[in-house]
C-alpha cells in the first residue's frame, strides 16, 4: 500500500486522482479548499484523509508538512492549479496573471520543497506535476494565453531543476500533460480516463525518468 498526497482535490483531476488511488487500496491524503464538501460527497471511503489547504498559504503548507513528519509519501501529485482563461494580448489581466503564477508556479515549488523529505523516505519516491503542453515553447503555434502558458513553462523549469537537485535522494520528478479532458458538453477524454493514463506514467517511472516532460500517454513532449 502506497501513501499518496494530492493537492487540489475539490474537483476534476485532483478529485479523480484521490478516488482512483483510494480504490486501488492506497492511503490517500487529499488536500482541498473545502474538505467538508469533499467528505460529504464521498462519505464511505475510509482510506482518504482530507486536509484543508490553500496551496498559496506557505505557512499552512509548512504546518501540514510538520504534522505529517515521519510519514513516508510515495507519490506527491502537484495538481492544484488555475486552468485559464486564455485571452489574447489585449484581454490579458495582469492581476489575474499574478494570481495564476502564485497558484500554478510558486505553490508547487513550495509544496515540493516542504515534502521532499517525506518523499525521500518512501519506497516509490515520485513527485509528479500536472503541467500542460501549453507550457511548451516549441509547441506554441497559436499565441495568446500569456498568463497560463508562462505559468506552465515556468513550472516545467521548476520540475527540471528539482529533478537535478533531488536526484541524489533518488526522487523521480515528472511533469505530465493530462491531455484534452472534456468539459461539460465538450469533446475529449473523460477525467477518469485522463487520470488513469497519468497514473500509468507515474507507475512506470523511476530514477531514470526523472526530469521528463510527458504526455498523458507516455510520449515525451518537447520543451
Amino acid at each position: 500500500m502506497a501513501t499518496v498526497l494530492i493537492t487540489g482535490c475539490d474537483r476534476g483531476l485532483g478529485e479523480e486522482f484521490a478516488l482512483q488511488y483510494a480504490e486501488k487500496g492506497d492511503r490517500v491524503i487529499a488536500t482541498c479548499l473545502d474538505p467538508d464538501a469533499f467528505s460529504s460527497g464521498h462519505p464511505n471511503i475510509a482510506n482518504i484523509e482530507v486536509e484543508k489547504l490553500d496551496v498559496t498559504d506557505e505557512s499552512a503548507v509548512l504546518a501540514l508538512a510538520t504534522r505529517l513528519h515521519g510519514t513516508a509519501i510515495d507519490i506527491l501529485i502537484n495538481n492544484a492549479g488555475i486552468p485559464g482563461p486564455h485571452p489574447p494580448l489585449e484581454g490579458t489581466d495582469t492581476e489575474l496573471w499574478r494570481q495564476i503564477l502564485e497558484v500554478n508556479l510558486i505553490a508547487p515549488f513550495v509544496i515540493s520543497k516542504a515534502f521532499a523529505a517525506h518523499v525521500a523516505g518512501s519506497e516509490q519516491k515520485v513527485i509528479a506535476f500536472v503541467t500542460s503542453r501549453m507550457g511548451s515553447i516549441s509547441l506554441n503555434n497559436t499565441g495568446k494565453s500569456y498568463a497560463y502558458r508562462s505559468s506552465k513553462a515556468g513550472l516545467n523549469m521548476v520540475m527540471k531543476s528539482l529533478a537535478i537537485d533531488l536526484g541524489p535522494r533518488q526522487i523521480c520528478v515528472l511533469g505530465i500533460h493530462p491531455g484534452n479532458v472534456a468539459t461539460t458538453g465538450g469533446r475529449g477524454m473523460t477525467v477518469s480516463e485522463s487520470v488513469s493514463r497519468m497514473r500509468e506514467v507515474i507507475d512506470h517511472s523511476g530514477p531514470h525518468q526523472t526530469g521528463t516532460f510527458y504526455n498523458y500517454n507516455g510520449q515525451i513532449l518537447p520543451w
